[in-house]
């Protein structure tokens, strides 16, 4: 693609010679040196300075401030630059094409109701009463449960398994060996005998959700576990029966909710964290990496720790900690003079 058509593509301006090829997007963070031919994204004067191979940068998707710093520059604006970059990506991104196909080699139940332009691959399972939107596409070894609705545009990667009564919405992206709807951790010891709980409810997924691969979400006991519109899941992240989570949320790598939690939109989740049954994470509050709520948080408020607590606070007990050992030791000498 030329530098001209780039820019075209972006609704840019660009500077230098718009008829110079550019072959693809890189970062100036994993290279030892700078492809001619490629492009990098700098779009700050911190960024610029911090890496000195950026001065041998040929091509720079750029601010209208560093555009001199680069003989060939397409210029973006400073607000929501990031947006045009993730456009860029997209333009070099190249995933497989599927073309719309039903393979020989899937089982589809002829009560299945299949949209248009669909692409189903081998050994797919779809089971009675299935409702598979426009545009879907569903990689191999997929299982479609019965009774389970997917939205148009919906991608279901290789080993996914969505259980029987679950809903997904429109234009998901769900990563491979991911489980939708197994059943909620729910037993009861009486007399003896343990007795299993039935989980008779489902879950709803909202639209534009993704999923890494290897998630869970289990289906509520009674009613339905939900996830909102424009969430986001790492790889690993566990969602415990009867949880309702958010619009735009983030959940990261290896997170659990036990059952019953609420988290509310705009909430955001680091890695390893987890959440004790029943809680709610109240509007756009952050739960910081390995750390553990064992309470309600508040709006907006980040937290961390096991148990978690307010990260001001949390900081305020860190910065004491190193002054534990003398503090006990002071404390053991005038014990010993009292006696």
């Amino acid at each position: 693609m030329k530098l001209r058509e780039l820019a075209e593509r972006l609704e840019a301006n660009f500077t230098g010679n718009g008829d110079l090829e550019v072959n693809g997007i890189k970062d100036l963070e994993h290279h030892s040196s700078v492809d001619p031919n490629s492009i990098y994204y700098v779009a700050s004067k911190k960024y610029l300075n911090k890496h000195k191979k950026a001065a041998d940068v040929k091509i720079a998707l750029t601010i209208d401030s560093l555009a001199s710093s680069f003989p060939n520059a397409i210029i973006i604006p400073e607000e929501g630059s990031k947006v045009k970059f993730i456009q860029v990506i997209s333009f070099f991104e190249r995933k497989p094409n599927h073309l719309p196909s039903i393979s020989q080699k899937a089982s589809i139940h002829p009560s299945a109701k299949i949209g248009k332009n669909v692409t189903i691959m081998d050994f797919v399972v779809i089971q009675e009463n299935v409702v598979i939107g426009d545009h879907v596409v569903l990689h191999p070894n997929v299982v479609i449960e019965s009774n389970v609705e997917v939205g148009n545009d919906t991608e279901i990667k290789s080993g996914v398994v969505v259980y029987y009564n679950c809903k997904i919405g429109k234009r998901n992206l769900i990563h491979a060996n991911t489980v939708i709807g197994a059943d909620g951790f729910g037993f009861y010891d009486y007399g003896g005998i343990r007795y299993k709980v039935p989980q008779i409810g489902n879950v709803v997924i909202g639209d534009d959700v993704e999923m890494g691969a290897h998630c869970t979400v289990d289906r509520a006991a009674l009613e339905s576990t939900t996830i909102g519109n424009f969430t986001k899941f790492d790889d690993h992240v566990h969602v415990g029966h009867n949880c309702r989570v958010g619009n735009y949320v983030y959940i990261a790598g290896a997170t659990v909710l036990a059952g019953s939690v609420t988290i509310e939109d705009g909430c955001f989740l680091a890695g390893q964290s987890a959440v004790a049954e029943h809680l709610t994470m109240k509007k756009g509050s952050i739960l910081l990496g390995l750390s553990g709520l064992t309470e309600d948080s508040k709006e907006k408020t980040a937290y961390f720790g096991i148990p978690a607590r307010p990260a001001l606070e949390m900081h305020r007990i860190h910065t004491s900690l190193p002054m534990l050992p003398e503090i006990a030791k002071e404390h053991s000498k005038r014990k010993n003079k009292e006696n």
